[in-house]
């Protein structure tokens, strides 16, 4: 059995902008680096509340390499010493990178990418997550892709975990229902992987499944009432324990055959990484009897009612089926190659075989 760890400090709040100031003062941030998106930089009025030369908003979905360079560019001679992420998940996967740039000065994308000695510099980074989905602001990791290679790189680094995440629902409240339902697709998909997961530790799975059962026990009324500020409180919260979940056993399977899902026919992660949950977990259930167990008894389910609760999330929201998203039959061969990612499949509570990869694609065409 595996140690549990994680150093993030987690501050609930409903005020993030004082609660922010609050924590640049306890972690002596002076002049930091705000990377945001554009849409959260015009809805949140940022530049109203920070120089508008250390905030850096040109991200699109899925950070590659070529926004590495860009954010490198951006930090040049201005002397940043400190990370603000306020956004979704591509935000603070690029957050992670300006934070190893700013603390080895490496400007080398895969070197960068791949650094592995001690950072040169201890900067103090500040995570604000605007989606309920990503839980990146508990976690070392972050996701770069190269569009040219049609590659995805992890960053990892101790360094890289965060020193404070702020969770505020109302930094959520205005994401249009269907992001809203992808990101919570994520979260599902974390938790269920940090349970299904070689890695696993005691606690781990204790995230997990409250995660799971806060996700569930609330995502019906999110679809009925997406400006209800509790459920998104519960469902930013549930995000987050998903994060402190996974961040100890990394992801499984689901993750390893959404990789090439999203880089080849664009689906978004959330989707991509969800997508395979029900047929995994009709594989891997067996494994995890006691932890789905719990989640049915929390929820008053029995598992084929479990099963039909995680079907329906999507319904009427989102296109959920691999050929909605312009996956042929003959694609899937080569889908089934891309799909064994080492550090993420061999993670899988059960050794899934080529055939059994296939056969899960199949059902979700």
């Amino acid at each position: 059995m595996h140690n549990y760890f994680n150093p993030v400090k987690i501050i609930h709040t409903q005020n993030w902008l004082n609660t922010l100031e609050d924590s640049q003062k306890n972690l002596s941030i002076t002049h930091p680096i705000l990377v945001t998106s554009p849409g959260n930089r015009r809805r949140l009025k940022l530049d109203s509340q920070f120089a508008s030369d250390s905030i850096f908003s040109n991200i699109g979905e899925n950070p590659n390499f070529d926004d590495c360079h860009s954010i490198i560019k951006f930090c040049s001679g201005k002397n940043f010493d400190g990370v603000i992420a306020l956004g979704g998940g591509s935000v603070m996967d690029l957050s992670k990178a300006v934070l190893a740039y700013l603390s080895t000065g490496e400007t080398d994308i895969i070197n960068l990418l791949e650094y592995e000695g001690n950072y040169e510099k201890s900067i103090p980074s500040i995570f604000l997550p605007t989606t309920h989905g990503t839980g990146s602001e508990v976690t070392m990791w972050g996701t770069i892709w190269n569009m040219s290679e049609k590659k995805k790189y992890s960053i990892s680094h101790m360094d890289l975990y965060p020193d404070i995440a702020i969770l505020d629902g109302n930094l959520t409240l205005s994401l249009p229902i269907d992001i809203s339902i992808i990101t919570t697709l994520d979260a599902l998909s974390h938790s269920f992987e940090a349970i299904w997961n070689k890695n696993a530790n005691e606690k781990s799975t204790i995230y997990a499944i409250e995660a799971i059962s806060i996700i569930l026990a609330n995502v019906d009324t999110l679809k009925e009432n997406p400006s209800d500020f509790n459920i998104r409180k519960n469902l930013i919260d549930a995000s987050a324990k998903a994060g402190l979940a996974f961040s100890n056993t990394k992801t499984a399977a689901a993750h390893s055959i959404s990789y090439p899902l999203t880089i080849r026919f664009g689906i978004p992660h959330g989707v991509a990484s969800s997508i395979s949950l029900v047929p995994l977990l009709e594989i891997n259930g067996k494994q995890i009897k006691n932890p789905l167990d719990n989640i049915c008894q929390t929820l008053n389910l029995t598992f084929d009612e479990l099963i039909q609760k995680i079907k329906i999330i999507p319904e009427g929201v989102i296109p959920y089926t691999l050929s909605e998203w312009g996956v042929a039959k003959s694609d899937l061969p080569q889908l089934v190659d891309e799909s064994f990612t080492k550090g993420r499949m061999d993670n899988n509570i059960v050794d899934l075989t080529k055939d059994q990869v296939l056969a899960i694609l199949h059902s979700i065409k």
